[in-house]
C-alpha cells in the first residue's frame, strides 16, 4: 500500500510542477516601469488631481463611486501585455474582497476565465444608474466585447470603514449578469 501512495505523491508533484509551469508561462511578468499607461484623473470638486501609470493607481477618499467604477473601466480596456488594467482593478479590491480572490497571479487567472474574459480589452460600455445605498454602491455595466458581444455586469462597491483605505470606495465585487431585461435599466 505504501508503493502505490509514493507512487501517487509522485505523479501529483509532477502534475503540480507542471502546472506552475503552465501558469508562469501563460501569464506575462509585473510591468516594468516604461510598460505602464499614464491615467489622469481629476475629481468634479478639482479637490484631487493625479497623473499616475495605471498600476500605480490605489484607492483615494475623493474618489466617488463612478469614479472608482470608470477608473477600473477604462484600466481594463487598456489593458496591456503586462496586465497594468487588471493589476488596477486588483489595487481597487477591497481587502474583504481580496480574502476571496486571492493573491495578484490568481486574479489574473480569474479575469481570464470566460465569464470575465470580455472585460479585457473591450470596445466602449455604457453604464446604467448607479445606486448608492449608507455604504454600499451598485451600478449596472454593459460592455461591448471584442468580438461583438453585450455583457451585463454589476459592479459591488462599499466604503470601507476602517483600516488603511478608511473612507475609500472599493470593490466587493463584479457579478456577470444574463442578458436580457436589465439592459432596459440602462
Amino acid at each position: 500500500m505504501k508503493g502505490k501512495d509514493n507512487v501517487f505523491d509522485k505523479i501529483m508533484l509532477v502534475i503540480g510542477v507542471l502546472l506552475l509551469i503552465l501558469f508562469w508561462v501563460q501569464f506575462p511578468a509585473m510591468p516594468t516601469v516604461e510598460q505602464q499607461h499614464y491615467a489622469s484623473y481629476m475629481t468634479p470638486a478639482e479637490e484631487t488631481s493625479s497623473t499616475s501609470k495605471w498600476t500605480y493607481l490605489k484607492p483615494d477618499k475623493a474618489f466617488s463611486p463612478e469614479e472608482v467604477i470608470s477608473i477600473q473601466l477604462r484600466a481594463l480596456q487598456q489593458n496591456d501585455q503586462s496586465d497594468s488594467g487588471v493589476i488596477t482593478m486588483f489595487n481597487f479590491s477591497s481587502p474583504k474582497n481580496k480574502l476571496h480572490i486571492g493573491p495578484l497571479n490568481h486574479f489574473r487567472v480569474l479575469v481570464r476565465d470566460p465569464a470575465y474574459r470580455s472585460m479585457l480589452n473591450f470596445k466602449n460600455y455604457k453604464t446604467g444608474q448607479l445606486v448608492v445605498t449608507d455604504n454600499t454602491a451598485y451600478q449596472l455595466v454593459v460592455i461591448d466585447s471584442r468580438d461583438g458581444r453585450e455583457e451585463v455586469y454589476m459592479f459591488i462597491l462599499s466604503k470601507q470603514r476602517r483600516g488603511s483605505y478608511k473612507g475609500c470606495w472599493m470593490t466587493e465585487g463584479i457579478a456577470r449578469m444574463e442578458p436580457g431585461a436589465e439592459i432596459s435599466l440602462i
